[in-house]
């Protein structure tokens, strides 16, 4: 399976996640965190490669993605917005992931909020590495393309269902 096609199926793996999180079936929450979280870290691995970026081996999900903030390893426009906000609301979601994937015999759980700010990041990653600003706009088939924008538009939906009112 090629790069590009291993991104779009992890965004429909979250899209159908969050599908379910949408209906009320809260054991899905924690594959979509993990899903987000991959998703991100392939989204940041696919732009930087694109890019011609020599990724050192064991790199972080945060630290794939400072790499994508950094003019150095991705160029203008392509490079990466990622102020503090959306580098706390990520790390929460990567520590969400890692208390899933790491049980120490405790309930998983992930408010409302976070999960909707951790969907608004990914969403807001993934759309300007590979559908605003990519590196290389052939990366994507057009299939590709609008199955990553249908997948991205339910996880946006579902943050904005899960947003507290009074925001």
């Amino acid at each position: 399976m090629t790069p590009c096609a291993a991104l779009t199926e992890t965004a429909r793996f979250c899209a159908d996640q969050a599908m379910m999180c949408g209906e009320g079936h809260a054991p899905a929450r924690p594959f979509l965190v993990t899903g987000l979280v991959l998703m991100a870290q392939q989204a940041a691995s696919l732009a930087l490669k694109e890019a011609g970026d020599l990724i050192p081996a064991q790199t972080g999900a945060t630290e794939l993605l400072l790499r994508c903030a950094s003019p150095k390893h991705l160029p203008q426009p392509c490079t990466l917005p990622f102020e503090a906000d959306r580098r706390r609301r990520f790390d929460q979601l990567v520590e969400r992931r890692n208390a899933f994937m790491h049980p120490r015999g405790m309930d998983w759980i992930i408010a409302d909020p976070c999960l909707s700010d951790g969907l608004d990041t990914v969403g807001f990653i993934t759309d300007h590495l590979h559908l605003t600003q990519p590196v290389n706009a052939a990366c994507l088939s057009a299939p590709q393309r609008a199955a990553l924008e249908d997948a991205l538009d339910i996880c946006m939906h579902l943050a904005s269902f899960l947003k507290p009112a009074d925001l």
